[in-house]
């Protein structure tokens, strides 16, 4: 993948810099970061469960259970966003390399444009404008690509 190839020299000198360097030396804070990151997917993806849930149902006013999760959702994704980047810096050569860290940005890009754009727009119109059957459909794909994300992130830790 030339894509991929593009970016090693910024990763390189990302994993090279002095706070890098700092950051990956104590085992500690990179602990630390990946507990405040888990600690973000888990308000992410709750947020995302509960609202899916809520949404399947039929007469269920999307607008309102979409502002009730807005709050937590967005301090997660900003929590798990800012700690991956930290802990990437950590180590941004090796995980750059591995199969898994790659295929989890893919699907992190995948979820939060799907759920940004399409899942907000289905979830977020008229009860005509879509019938029940898409709208859960697009509830499940939400679910099933944030899911995707965890088990890559997972896989990354084994592999």
């Amino acid at each position: 993948m030339p894509f991929w190839k593009i970016l090693v020299p910024y990763t390189v000198w990302l994993g090279n810099s002095a706070f890098a360097m700092w950051l990956g030396q104590a085992t500690w804070r990179i602990a630390g970061l990946l507990t405040l990151h888990l600690f973000g997917f888990t308000l992410l993806l709750g947020t995302v469960v509960f609202s899916t849930v809520r949404l399947m149902r039929t007469g269920t006013d999307a607008a309102a259970v979409m502002r009730e999760v807005a709050t937590v959702e967005r301090l997660g994704l900003a929590l798990m966003l800012i700690t991956g980047a930290l802990i990437f810096t950590g180590g941004a050569e090796a995980y750059y390399a591995g199969y898994w860290f790659r295929l989890k940005m893919v699907l992190l890009a995948s979820a939060l444009v799907f759920r940004y754009t399409v899942y907000r727009i289905v979830n977020g119109a008229n009860h005509q404008r879509f019938s029940t059957a898409v709208r859960r459909a697009t509830s499940i794909a939400s679910l099933l690509l944030w899911f995707a994300v965890a088990c890559a992130g997972r896989a990354i830790a084994f592999f």
